[in-house]
């Protein structure tokens, strides 16, 4: 058995002590347990990058200054993930050279099932921690890889919930035009339906990446007369908007405005006080939700070392890390069959709560926090108002649903 890895090497968090692990198919002499870190750092949407690279390397100092993982200090090679071509490249190489042990991160849903397919056919176990792609962890799932954020499914169903008493009938979607984003809108249309059986659509607009002018999905939206809008413009390209209609008054003239991504601070950071109030939106994690000790300790460990809050693909990366920490610890060897055993159904703590990895589809369930954007006196950006968590069994899918037909040993 091979222990691969992708990504081209950027940083190196700490190296230190030396240890060989029973289990493993090739000896891991004097050198750190290393993982692999791929995420956008340059172009649009390097703050999710940034983020979470900073979640990533928060939690491989906290274990190395605690003694590593059983004996072994973690070494985090971080990269750019690019385009899809160039992340298949790099996957190649450094599954050959670079040698990582496991491999985390990916915002790009393109990407992300690149990235997939090489770490299956390297045997590399891969934890997924921004994507959303409903195929991740659906048609294209294998034994090797997980989610820890949300999917695009979970997101639309836990909207059509939130939306479901509020007087909005007539829907109209501006979003990428991806398949990805199309099925969000299809499941989000299904979900609505089934609790709010007067729901219309009348309309859609997919625009390309970095769009940068909306006047025409804007034109095209309120010439169809909606009540309310769904959409899942992310990164940049929300901001873009948003900042466009806002000069265009589309914000008065819909009632409501839902986006499964709007909540992320790589948003509304950029766009401060330029982010309307009263929108409707959510992320995989609202720093500021729940307010338990242990949240509050990583968002001031996070504030402490970085200066800033931590968006919503920080705190996914660093629970990532900390919980390869804890497999391992468990099953005491970097093999990677019993690695997958043990994840598999596996329910583990992280700042943000309790969460559950499925053994069906490797997909994480959790709840799903929902919010009305809001102005605040202490923070210089809009934050959640009006909370509503959707609990995650409102939210998943089957097994016959999500098209997954996971290989087993």
């Amino acid at each position: 058995m091979r222990i691969g890895g992708v990504l081209r090497l950027v940083l190196v968090a700490t190296c230190g002590a030396a240890a060989i692990f029973p289990g493993v198919g090739r000896a891991q002499v004097d050198r750190p347990l290393r993982i692999g870190a791929l995420f956008q750092l340059i172009g649009p949407e390097a703050d999710y990058g940034r983020h979470g690279a900073q979640g990533a390397k928060l939690a491989a100092k906290e274990i190395n200054e605690r003694g590593g993982v059983l004996g072994r200090q973690l070494e985090l090679l971080v990269a750019h993930e690019g385009v899809p071509t160039v992340a298949v490249q790099e996957a190649r190489r450094h599954i050959l050279e670079e040698n990582a042990d496991f491999l985390v991160g990916v915002d790009s849903s393109s990407v992300a099932l690149a990235v997939s397919a090489e770490a299956r056919a390297n045997h590399t176990i891969v934890l997924f921690t921004h994507a959303s792609a409903s195929s991740l962890t659906g048609r294209a799932c294998h034994r090797y890889a997980f989610r820890l954020a949300n999917s695009a499914v979970m997101n639309a169903r836990a909207a059509a919930l939130v939306m479901r008493d509020k007087p909005a009938k007539r829907w109209y979607s501006i979003g990428p035009d991806s398949d990805s984003d199309r099925g969000a809108w299809e499941v989000f249309q299904t979900a609505l339906r089934r609790v709010k059986p007067d729901a219309l659509f009348v309309g859609e607009s997919w625009t390309r990446t970095y769009t940068a002018d909306y006047k025409e999905a804007l034109n095209a939206a309120l010439e169809a007369e909606p009540d309310a809008i769904w959409s899942t413009l992310w990164g940049r390209d929300l901001v873009t908007f948003i900042r466009q209609a806002q000069a265009f008054g589309f914000f008065k003239r819909v009632k409501f405005f839902v986006n499964p991504g709007g909540a992320s601070l790589a948003v509304l950071v950029p766009l401060g006080e330029e982010m309307p109030g009263g929108l409707w939106v959510s992320t995989s994690y609202w720093f500021l939700h729940p307010n338990s000790v242990e949240n509050r300790v990583f968002v001031n460990g996070y504030r402490a070392l970085y200066g800033e809050n931590p968006a919503d693909v920080a705190l996914s990366s660093y629970s990532a890390i900390h919980l390869l920490k804890q497999v391992l610890e468990e099953v005491g060897s970097l093999d990677t069959e019993r690695i997958v055993e043990r994840l598999e159904g596996m329910t583990y703590r992280d700042p943000q709560g309790s969460k559950t990895i499925r053994r069906e589809d490797h997909q994480v369930i959790k709840d799903v926090v929902w919010g009305r954007t809001s102005k605040s006196d202490r923070y210089p950006f809009r934050i959640l108002d009006d909370l509503v968590v959707v609990p995650w069994k409102d939210l998943v899918r089957s097994g016959e649903e999500t098209g997954c037909r996971m290989e087993r040993p």
